[in-house]
């Protein structure tokens, strides 16, 4: 029973700090466990530099990327570096755009 009164404890310190309720789950309570990092756990890229491709040194060849045109510009967002930031959020002049992964 000690056991699972700590996890009472939190679940409601996880529902009071991330805002997110888990009253009326169909799923027992005990059963709930965290699935990753916490809340801000993962930095977003906030202000992504950008070269020129020939430039980009740290690419390979076949480095897969998440290509698109904003405004016309060209942006490509390595998965390789997606895969641990998860989140970039980036503008042109006239346009704030977020890339997820």
């Amino acid at each position: 029973m000690k056991s699972i009164r700590i996890l009472a404890i939190m679940l409601t310190v996880f529902a009071v700090t991330t805002g997110f309720s888990l009253e009326n789950t169909t799923v027992p309570q005990a059963e709930i466990l965290s699935g990753g990092p916490p809340k801000d756990g993962i930095p977003a890229i906030l202000h992504p530099k950008m070269v020129p491709a020939h430039r980009a040194g740290f690419l390979k060849d076949d480095d897969v990327v998440i290509a698109l045109e904003v405004d016309g510009q060209f942006r490509a967002y390595p998965i390789r570096i997606l895969t641990w930031h998860e989140v970039v959020n980036d503008a042109t002049e006239r346009t704030p755009f977020v890339v997820s992964f």
